[in-house]
């Protein structure tokens, strides 16, 4: 009878083995999906890339506060924000300080030329030699101040004004200088009695009171029959709606010698005047209504 429960005892412990062993020493399916989901190195990987992101956009941050850090709570922010980024994350800084210490170079660098350009652009002054002709420093022109020139004459007996501006003939009747309305017109740089500025250059100045001719459009007055007194004009004007109305600058008052005749001056659109020259300013407070005359003069149509 002992052998028949040492028996049962024995299949019971075998049974009970057989039920309880795996459980101890086999792993099992879930077991083995934690134990491969568990690694440290895996799961510490997604920290430290996030905190990676995280300190890598901290300079983005950190540099993008510098410029205007100038109050204290600014300053401790940007000073911990750099204590705890890696010394790599503060050269973004340190570079964006240099770009900005290169871009100020790199602005100051441009401006120059501009300054020098201007100074290229600044008309230089002429200078006079010792054979430079004298004529019409001697002029009374009102108030204006006459400003010595190099006028010099040619081989040929021309003038070269200020290297510049020529003029020919001899300024007599029989021989009269020929003028371009360029020299004229030149006039307008210096003498501008409304911003007082006086100044009448002596190529202008030189030809007062000597024999001149011209060439330009022709306007006549016109409500009179028989006309005595014409406009010379570097443009074309009809005085009323047609070309460009004069200056003193481009425009003589002529008076002729021998009035044109009512039927004739239609004819006369653009031709060459002859006479005596004149500067003569002629303001109405403080403005340049009229410069230039010529007087005795004649008139001939190059129509």
């Amino acid at each position: 009878m002992k052998i028949v429960w040492s028996l049962l005892l024995l299949v019971c412990l075998a049974g009970f083995a057989a039920v309880f062993w795996p459980v101890s020493n086999t792993p099992s399916k879930d077991v083995d999906d934690f134990a491969l989901a568990k690694p440290s190195q895996s799961i510490a990987a997604p920290t430290a890339s996030a905190t990676t992101t995280a300190t890598t956009s901290t300079p983005a941050t950190t540099t993008a506060v510098t410029p205007i850090s100038s109050t204290p709570s600014t300053t401790k922010v940007n000073t911990s924000a750099t204590t705890s980024a890696p010394a790599s994350a503060t050269s973004p800084a340190s570079n964006t300080n240099a770009a900005n210490k290169n871009a100020t170079a790199t602005a100051n660098t441009s401006t120059a030329p501009a300054s020098n350009l201007a100074a290229k652009t600044k008309p230089a002054s002429v200078v006079i030699s010792p054979d430079s002709l004298k004529d019409g420093l001697d002029r009374k022109l009102g108030n204006a101040v006459i400003v010595p020139g190099n006028i010099l004459k040619q081989a040929d007996g021309s003038i070269l004004a200020d290297n510049k501006y020529l003029i020919t003939g001899a300024g007599t009747f029989e021989n009269p200088y020929r003028v371009t309305w360029e020299c004229l017109t030149s006039a307008s740089q210096t003498y501008i009695p409304r911003l007082q500025q006086n100044n009448i250059p002596q190529r202008v100045a030189m030809l007062d009171d000597k024999w001149i001719r011209i060439e330009g459009y022709m306007a006549f007055p016109l409500m009179l029959q028989e006309s005595s007194e014409i406009l010379a004009m570097l443009n074309q004007w009809d005085g009323c709606c047609i070309g460009v109305p004069p200056t003193p600058y481009d425009a003589i008052e002529v008076k002729l010698a021998v009035p044109v005749k009512p039927g004739r001056r239609h004819t006369y659109n653009f031709g060459t005047v002859t006479g005596k020259f004149k500067v003569d300013p002629y303001l109405v407070e403080n403005w340049l209504v009229g410069l230039y005359q010529l007087e005795s003069a004649s008139l001939q149509s190059d129509m």
